[in-house]
């Protein structure tokens, strides 16, 4: 499950009871384990409980979690013993910003957050809010978690870090993986016949040929119109590779002569990684990576588009993409980033640090997610299992939050 997926401090009141001012199931289970230096409210383990279920139920094709078997173990049993762990991952993180002598910054505190508030109106609390979960317990377990998760692998691997990444290495991933490109695209579609319906305005036809790349009123152009367009762009292609004109001039003209929107795109990005993947189709990311610095050309992506596009010398970005620090991030997760999440894991699997509260884990444990499966469900689920393959451990969710977090303040999800 994604975290989104990208705030300040631990907070005593971790869980909602009904309408109650009180912040406490019972005098001794308003936490659920501490250590010297924090006490994590019982409502983060029960989050916790939420997040190792989910991933279980990735891990199994069985629809009866009581069923089922996780690393030879009783799915169940497997997620108390999963929460417990990244229930640790909190405590290993606090330790590590100690020991390092890092701290949040009351920008990150802010962000920290509107992030949880963020997730939460718009995700958790219609799930979680009647498991005694608050939104406090939220903000510490999710939105703080990514923030001292990012804070401690920039402090390792970072300039003056115990594993700093050399700014020679770096500079050779940046070059040979990302790509600084601009584009312009037009779809190969055009605004649906208004003949057949008088009640079509003309207004809604103007929007309906603006947005032709995703409204239902559009349909595909025949032969002769896709080629006329090409023939358009070819001398825009022609003007920009004869250096008359840039490709956002083009864009601009292009748009002004159709009265569309400009679509005139420009990013420097890793060609292999995630982010970019969801974002560019995929016969328009092999183009790039087989384009020289300063060409353009025409291509057809995804039998959808024309796309003009211009790869630039990445070796002019690198000394400015570099000095930003969620541009760093962002690469030197991709150099180090599982490597980090699985070190934090391994920590978290052995802490011996903590004082668990048996009060709340007795009390809240896997059944608290389980809902017994229907006969359909189950009919549906041994009809059409789910290969737990394609669905993500939560490493690749964290490592999913954090590297949305390197191209972005606003914070990602945890799980």
């Amino acid at each position: 499950m994604k975290l989104k997926r990208f705030t300040a401090g631990v907070l005593a009141c971790a869980l909602v009871v009904g309408a109650a001012a009180g912040c406490t199931i019972g005098k001794d289970e308003s936490w659920c384990a501490k250590t010297a230096n924090l006490t994590l409210p019982s409502g983060v383990y029960i989050y916790e409980l939420y997040n190792a279920y989910s991933e279980a139920q990735s891990k199994t094709t069985t629809a009866d979690m009581k069923k089922a078997k996780i690393d030879n173990k009783d799915a169940m049993t497997w997620v108390n013993d999963r929460a417990k762990q990244l229930t640790n991952e909190l405590f290993v993180l606090n330790d590590k910003m100690k020991q390092m002598k890092l701290s949040l910054t009351s920008s990150e505190n802010s962000a920290v957050e509107q992030a949880a508030q963020n997730a939460w109106a718009q995700q958790f609390s219609s799930t979680l809010a009647d498991k005694h979960v608050s939104e406090s317990s939220f903000q510490t377990a999710y939105a703080e978690y990514i923030y001292q998760l990012r804070k401690v692998f920039m402090g390792t691997y970072d300039a003056g870090g115990s594993k700093a990444i050399p700014t020679s290495t770096q500079k050779d991933y940046f070059e040979k993986h990302y790509s600084d490109i601009e584009y312009m695209f037009v779809p190969l579609e055009k605004p649906a016949s208004s003949a057949s319906s008088g009640a079509v305005s003309s207004a809604a036809s103007a929007a309906a040929g603006s947005a032709a790349a995703t409204s239902s009123g559009t349909t595909a152009m025949t032969a002769s119109e896709k080629a006329a367009l090409k023939k358009e762009l070819d001398g825009y292609l022609s003007q920009i590779r004869g250096g008359k004109t840039t490709l956002k001039a083009a864009s601009t003209s292009f748009a002004n002569a159709h009265g569309t929107s400009d679509t005139y795109q420009a990013m420097t990005g890793d060609m292999d990684s995630s982010t970019v993947a969801s974002s560019l189709p995929t016969d328009m990311i092999s183009a790039v990576k087989g384009m020289k610095a300063g060409e353009t050309r025409l291509l057809e992506a995804s039998s959808s588009y024309y796309v003009l596009i211009t790869k630039n010398d990445i070796k002019e970005k690198t000394d400015s993409f570099l000095k930003n620090g969620d541009n760093r991030l962002q690469l030197l997760y991709a150099l180090k980033g599982e490597t980090f999440l699985q070190d934090i894991e391994n920590e978290a699997k052995s802490y011996k640090g903590a004082t668990w509260n048996d009060a709340v884990t007795k009390k809240f444990t896997a059944d608290l997610y389980y809902t017994a499966p229907s006969s359909t469900a189950s009919a549906a689920s041994a009809a059409a299992p789910v290969s737990s393959a394609a669905v993500s451990s939560t490493a690749s969710s964290k490592a999913s939050s954090a590297s949305s977090k390197a191209a972005s303040s606003a914070a990602s999800s945890k799980k």
